[in-house]
């Protein structure tokens, strides 16, 4: 393709030089545009196949899924919207302060602002004021609003991370598969091919009179075999690489290219792990932990909130106001503006008692219902905390079991290659029928398919273990 265009451009260039100076001036400014919009054409080509041709990794995969999975971006808005609420919590601490400005006329019998009598006036008035307002006490509520705030903050962000890691693991999944089936594509193209030069050995062997015609269409049937497993591996990796795509949020119609080429002997585990430290480094780093005993100390301080709202509250006031007025219709002669605004200051300084004496028992119901979301939240801690212990003791032992499944698995794809080389040439002596061969030629795939899936197996419980150790899915790659 880029020969193509090169031979193209060079003719194109050759075609132009030869004729440039034969041209008017709109042809060569036409020829000009032409060559520069070829040029950006030919540059994007490049550009393009250049990113189709990158080979993604697990982590490339994990990075992209977290920068454009819906869910991170949803639960990014609301932690936005859990930070403003913490900024107002802690401005709740401050004092409030409110100016006021008003103009108002009246008309017809009215008191006059400047005398304080009763008339029949047309005037216009101006009002001006300054309010301060503090709460001395109200049962601690700014203070335990502010706590729960800052702890719904960190929650927040403990939750994305949740998400982020549930996303990796998702991805992490989907990626083994494509690895997984296009290694069995290759396996199933290495056996289709090998079917394939079985038959035309067989043919010719039929030809010279040592093999008989069923043995070439055994060989027939195993070459059709072939295709269709190899047909329906194909098929399989194009299905799991929808559904990575899908997880990693990915476009479905952009091409995804991997390096599918695996090493298979970098395989270690420590397997003198103790469950309970395991379990104690979870406590303090699981999200899903973390954010339980964040949600007991929210409960508790929305308790102690509740138990507190009982008492009086009190409150301090403190304002300042002045005003001006004049008549419209010139029935008297107003003092001017900075003198009246100078005579009708005042000043005031308030305090405020509120006490709670009956609200149809309210406040012993939030007392009731925030002791039981406390005891929930505490129950609820205790349980996954459980649950976490049993799932770490179960990765282990699968991450164990699956460890040991892949030396089986290699060992049992080492002895089944070296018995079908035997077998093929046991096969080309005529000691065994093709039949035989196919047999162990199934075998082998078999093997190859089992020690392949044994060795995904392990790396994901093995990240699991990692994770349930306090390292994220992207810091292990």
């Amino acid at each position: 393709m880029f020969l193509v265009l090169l031979y193209i451009a060079e003719y194109e260039n050759y075609i132009c030089a030869a004729r440039f100076w034969h041209m008017s001036r709109r042809e060569k400014l036409f020829a000009m545009r032409y060559k520069f919009l070829f040029f950006c054409i030919f540059l994007m080509i490049i550009i393009n196949n250049a990113f189709s041709q990158k080979k993604w990794t697990l982590k490339d995969c994990m990075n992209y899924a977290v920068e454009n999975a819906s869910k991170i971006k949803i639960k990014c808005a609301e932690n936005d919207n859990t930070s403003a609420d913490y900024r107002d919590a802690a401005l709740r601490f401050a004092p409030t302060l409110s100016g006021n400005v008003g103009v108002q006329t009246n008309f017809g019998r009215s008191i006059d602002p400047e005398t304080n009598t009763y008339g029949n006036y047309t005037n216009m008035s101006n009002s001006y004021s300054l309010s301060l307002g503090y709460t001395l006490f109200d049962g601690f509520s700014v203070v335990n609003n502010y706590k729960t705030s800052k702890i719904a903050k960190k929650m927040g962000v403990l939750e994305l991370q949740q998400i982020q890691d549930e996303i990796c693991l998702e991805v992490a999944q989907a990626y083994f598969n494509v690895v997984y089936y296009s290694q069995m594509c290759k396996v199933a193209e290495k056996q289709l091919n090998e079917a394939k030069d079985n038959l035309s050995l067989s043919k010719r062997q039929e030809e010279l009179g040592m093999k008989s015609y069923a043995d070439v269409a055994e060989f027939e049937a195993a070459v059709a075999e072939k295709d269709y497993t190899m047909t329906k591996m194909l098929n399989s990796r194009d299905n799991a690489l929808s559904i990575l795509k899908q997880t990693m949020s990915y476009p479905m119609e952009d091409a995804l290219s991997f390096d599918d080429n695996l090493n298979m002997s970098n395989v270690d585990v420590s397997v003198n792990e103790s469950t309970k430290q395991i379990v104690e480094q979870a406590l303090n780093y699981l999200p899903s932990l973390v954010i339980a005993k964040n949600e007991i100390e929210k409960n508790r301080l929305s308790h102690n909130t509740s138990c507190w709202q009982l008492l009086p509250s009190l409150s301090a006031y403190a304002g300042y106001s002045t005003g001006y007025v004049a008549a419209l219709d010139g029935s008297y002669q107003s003092d001017p503006f900075w003198e009246q605004m100078n005579r009708l200051q005042g000043e005031y300084v308030q305090l405020s008692l509120s006490i709670p004496i009956f609200n149809g028992l309210r406040g012993q119901s939030d007392i009731r219902r925030s002791k039981n979301n406390l005891n929930i939240a505490r129950y609820n801690f205790e349980q996954q905390s459980k649950d976490v212990e049993v799932e770490i003791e179960l990765a282990i032992q699968d991450r164990n079991g699956a460890l040991k499944e892949l030396e089986h698995a290699d060992r049992r794809a080492d002895a089944q290659a070296i018995a079908y080389n035997l077998n093929k040439k046991k096969y080309e002596q005529g000691i065994i029928s093709a039949l035989e061969l196919q047999t162990s030629s199934n075998n082998l795939l078999s093997a190859e398919a089992e020690k392949l899936n044994a060795y995904f197996k392990y790396n994901i419980k093995k990240m699991v273990v990692s994770y349930y150790k306090g390292v994220p899915y992207l810091q292990q790659l």
